[in-house]
């Protein structure tokens, strides 16, 4: 029977990033704004064209520089940004074989290959109100609302 205590010793966490991001509150390093941001906050989400084992899509985020030249892109699992640049507004973002297309959306594509597209936001049906439900006469309760 192997011990709680033994686990725990042999067990390596890694809470911070090595430029002191708190990675368990969702943190991570952005190398344009060079501070610690959440990327789910303040970044465009884009989902990932294959699904996993359970047909699950990875998110993956974006966010582009005031100067509009730079753009960076945070891969879901992996510990570090990539950032694409291009010369002018009109041109995609590139780096290296990475490319940031805006196509009816922005699109990652890697080696001519779409990895991933925009995110789309699900509807979902208001099952009921919030509103509290009035039951009677509302000219009534208005008038007894108003004593």
């Amino acid at each position: 029977m192997v011990e709680i205590d033994s686990l725990r010793k042999n067990q390596i966490i890694d809470d911070k990033s090595e430029h002191g991001c708190d990675l368990k509150a969702g943190y991570k390093w952005s190398n344009l704004d060079e501070k610690c941001i959440r990327v789910f906050e303040e970044g465009y989400r884009l989902s990932s064209i294959a699904k996993d084992s359970l047909g699950n899509s990875k998110n993956a985020y974006f966010f582009i520089a005031d100067d509009s030249l730079r753009a960076e892109v945070f891969l879901p699992d992996s510990k570090e940004s990539i950032v694409l640049t291009r010369e002018d507004e009109g041109e995609n973002f590139k780096f290296k074989d990475f490319e940031l297309k805006q196509k009816g959306g922005y699109v990652l594509i890697y080696n001519d290959n779409v990895l991933f597209k925009p995110a789309l936001a699900k509807d979902l049906k208001i099952i009921e109100s919030d509103e509290p439900e009035m039951k009677g006469d509302p000219e009534v309760m208005k008038k007894d609302s108003t004593k």
